[in-house]
């Protein structure tokens, strides 16, 4: 754990960048979080749209027909779905608002984790936090499909990227060195927490 504490301490002024933005983030996807969702639907479809232009390149990598011809038909499926996003963002919201509450699920449950395992280290709390807040909005927002499509994504990645930004903010805070140049107790670090 004190290697934590000291790699912490050693990235604040970043820890700190990232809170801020993070937390700005977050407060603008939730006061537009249909904007939020339909942004995410297209950067999704970007990514799957050269994420498909990779997978063609490397098809022709392969000098057996077989295998080039089911790399060629992935990298067509994957740009095909890129090209549906990028085409149409509201109707593949549905699609990845149920995938969103299936990861926001796993994460939740991970964060939940991490957080009991790094007790007393700075920014567990809201870590936990985060946690158990992300897993009761993927229940809520996985129950009220598909009418929580049109705004669930960017009420979802809103609220993640603010709890982050909050909590590496708690973090940064707990790691400012005191009056005398030394960094802070463990104690008081944990209670930050």
């Amino acid at each position: 754990m004190q290697n934590t504490d000291e790699a912490l301490r050693q990235g604040r002024k970043w820890l700190t960048v990232a809170g801020v933005l993070a937390t700005i983030a977050g407060f603008v996807a939730i006061l537009v979080p249909a904007v939020a969702s339909v942004t995410v639907a297209i950067f999704i479809g970007w990514l799957l749209l050269f994420g498909g232009i990779t997978l063609l390149i490397d098809a022709f990598a392969v000098r057996e027909a077989g295998r080039m011809a089911l790399r060629i038909l992935l990298a067509f499926a994957a740009g095909a779905a890129g090209l549906a996003l990028l085409l149409a963002p509201l109707h593949g919201t549905y699609t990845l608002t149920v995938l969103l509450v299936l990861w926001f699920a796993i994460t939740g449950t991970m964060r939940v984790a991490v957080a009991v395992a790094e007790r007393g280290t700075p920014g567990a709390g809201w870590t936990g936090m985060n946690g158990v807040v992300t897993l009761l909005l993927a229940i809520l927002i996985g129950a009220n499909l598909p009418s929580s499509a049109d705004w669930a994504i960017g009420l979802l990645v809103g609220i993640d990227f603010l709890f982050y930004g909050f909590g590496a903010l708690a973090a940064a805070s707990a790691l400012k060195p005191n009056s005398a140049g030394s960094t802070p107790s463990r104690t008081v670090a944990s209670n930050a927490a």
